[in-house]
């Protein structure tokens, strides 16, 4: 599959530390036999095959345009169309004392295994949460990042320099994607689920083949949901990846906050798009839901950053809480992680997403429940 991305191992940095690699090209076939041409030609397709299976995890960034990425995504991916791993995903998991797969919250599917609220009740969305100290009165604030598993550069500078309480948003498309989100549960960060969903501009930009969109069928995009839900486990509910259009369409979007509240999932919409229905969506599905304040990094600086790092404060000391997305460019990980030293010096709670969804009268016990007095991270 051919993929141009611009977030794509793209080491955009502060003062322009780091720069992108380039991708070799195939040698010439000028002056070459025909003979000759067509074993050097056999051999690098093989070889560009061989790269496409084992680097399917440099995919589209999870930005949406709005944020200054732009993403094209070329028709034929050999890794979306392979079945989830069966093996270890419906294993109980715990990797730093963080659960990241529980059999009880666990059904098999055609597509790999699928979350489910347990026979006891546990929702997906609280037994994979973060523990917060509900009794801190601190304004609180709450940072996504996504675009995990864009760029493995990328993804590992993320959980290396991010504090816990960031919440790490992964995109459905690499082939050993449950790799990252353990390492990611393993730190203490709470994980989200990036959908693909249909923007204003496709096919400009397009999400992929499995993204839910405005003209497929109900049950068709339950179905494409089914296929990014098998992809890991761990996550406590979904946020979109682009979908400006189709999060602007109650009709279509409705049907998708069922199946998350029949699972037991959280949704996130990461405010980007202004024509967004999934507060009133949410409120009809009866699902929990969590809505993005402002972008960090639609500005891709450290300027830029650290003003919107200041508007998050104020938003945050004006109304008790504040909502931040992102994206996992060098730069925004660099400035997130280095605003958070000093944050709680400054009076405010950084907590996870969870803290902030609307949650039902059970969801809201099973999280009083599961959050201690002082968390361990």
């Amino acid at each position: 599959m051919g993929v141009t991305a611009s977030m794509v191992d793209a080491d955009i940095s502060e003062g322009a530390e780091t720069s992108p690699e380039g991708e070799p090209s195939p040698p010439s076939r000028k002056s070459r036999s025909p003979f000759l041409t067509f074993g050097i030609g056999l051999t690098v397709e093989l070889a560009l095959c061989t790269s496409v299976l084992l680097g399917s995890q440099f995919l589209a960034p999870p930005a949406h345009r709005d944020a200054g990425i732009s993403i094209k995504i070329e028709p034929g991916a050999i890794a979306e169309s392979r079945p989830a791993p069966h093996f270890s995903l419906v294993e109980a998991r715990s990797p730093g004392g963080h659960l990241v797969a529980d059999p009880a919250l666990v059904e098999d599917s055609p597509f790999g295994p699928l979350p489910v609220i347990g026979p006891d009740g546990r929702l997906p969305m609280t037994a994979y949460a973060r523990p917060f100290d509900t009794k801190d009165k601190r304004p609180k604030i709450a940072i996504i990042i996504g675009g995990l598993n864009v760029s493995a550069n990328n993804t590992k500078l993320a959980l290396a320099r991010l504090p816990p309480a960031v919440t790490l948003a992964f995109v459905p498309f690499a082939l050993d994607a449950q790799t990252a989100v353990d390492h990611a549960r393993e730190a203490g960060h709470e994980v989200l689920l990036e959908v693909p969903m249909e923007p204003f501009d496709f096919p400009e930009s397009d999400p992929g083949p499995h993204a839910l969109m405005v003209a497929a069928s109900g049950p068709e995009n339950i179905r494409r949901l089914n296929w990014s839900l098998s992809r890991f486990t761990g996550y406590v509910g979904l946020t979109n990846l682009l979908g400006g259009r189709f999060m602007s369409e109650a009709a279509n979007l409705e049907p998708i906050l069922q199946e998350a509240a029949r699972r037991g999932l959280l949704f996130v919409d990461d405010g980007a798009s202004k024509s967004s229905v999934a507060p009133t969506a949410a409120r009809r599905a009866d699902v929990a839901i969590a809505t993005g304040t402002l972008i960090l990094d639609d500005v891709q600086s450290k300027d830029a950053i650290d003003k919107k790092l200041g508007d998050l404060e104020a938003e945050a000391r004006r109304a008790g809480s504040a909502i931040a997305t992102g994206s996992a460019f060098p730069v925004t990980v660099a400035r997130i992680a280095a605003w958070a030293e000093s944050a709680e010096a400054r009076g405010f709670q950084l907590v996870p997403v969870s803290a902030f969804a609307a949650k039902h009268p059970q969801q809201q016990q099973q999280a009083s429940a599961n959050a201690p007095a002082s968390p361990k991270h």
